[in-house]
């Protein structure tokens, strides 16, 4: 394994103030879909060098998302011209998207779920509060969080929602997501919906190219750029487009949190 990878977990939840997610769920056709990598066969052995390492590995790239979130507040003071792109601050969404993204692979790889539990929450927590700093921009928003809800809702499953593979760590009760874990990504995913509600409904341009189809050359890193030259604003459509993928967010995690919470007695949505 070439990368390794860890992270620590948000708590607390909001009470259901959105509407429930579609019926369906299939995916809207205004966001192409990214799927997860290929995780390795077996996870990470508990106390294993190749585990610390991929901890340490993971916290480094966490951390410095960090501090170019942080930076965001020194754009403009002169000194950017002497940065690498990685030491300069976040200028759109669609940059802290692109290396959240690549985190996400990382940790999914690790086919860990005592890692990939707590590093996926860190994640998603830091996705909820970086959405507002930003203006909005819904191709990076959404394609991020269909992976995270992709992410979610397999570890909930206990296998991978689209292909159906088991996943690894979760023979028999192995890997089970415990009901702390499962009320904390609750607490997240309702936090997150809000965000976006709210960050969807201010009156500001969307700073990306909303194109609505993915050519057959695009990466997954293209689908994350930002093309500041193009703008919609609300008035202009723009808005409208994105309002299906507003009710989806995390709409494949809301289903299994929905089934397994109510199994335990802890109530569903409403």
């Amino acid at each position: 394994m070439a990368s390794t990878t860890q992270a620590q977990e948000p708590g607390g939840f909001l009470p259901p103030i959105l509407p429930s997610p579609p019926d369906s769920l299939h995916t809207s056709n205004s966001v192409p879909h990214l799927g997860l990598p290929h995780p390795r066969l077996n996870p990470l052995r508990n106390g294993s060098n190749k585990e610390s390492s991929f901890i340490s590995h993971v916290d480094r790239r966490l951390l410095a998302i960090s501090r170019r979130y942080e930076k965001r507040y020194n754009l403009g003071l002169g000194d950017e011209d002497t940065l690498l792109d990685d030491e300069r601050g976040y200028e759109n969404f669609g940059e802290i998207a692109k290396d959240m993204n690549g985190v996400i692979d990382v940790v999914w790889v690790s086919g860990t779920p005592s890692l990939q539990i707590p590093f996926l929450l860190n994640i998603a927590q830091t996705v909820q509060t970086s959405l507002p700093a930003f203006p909005y921009s819904p191709q990076s928003t959404f394609k991020l969080l269909n992976k995270l809800d992709l992410a979610f809702a397999s570890l909930l499953q206990g296998s991978d929602v689209q292909t159906e593979e088991r996943l690894p760590g979760f023979e028999g009760r192995r890997g089970k997501l415990s009901t702390t874990d499962k009320v904390r990504i609750r607490g997240t995913v309702e936090r997150t919906r809000v965000a976006v509600v709210e960050v969807a409904g201010k009156d500001v341009p969307v700073d990306e190219n909303t194109s609505m189809v993915q050519s057959a050359t695009d990466t997954d890193e293209d689908m994350f750029s930002e093309d500041t030259s193009i703008t919609e604003t609300r008035e202009g459509g723009g808005h409208r487009r994105w309002e299906m993928d507003i009710a989806r967010v995390y709409e494949r995690t809301l289903v299994e949190l929905g089934a397994s919470l109510d199994t335990s007695g802890l109530g569903g949505f409403g």
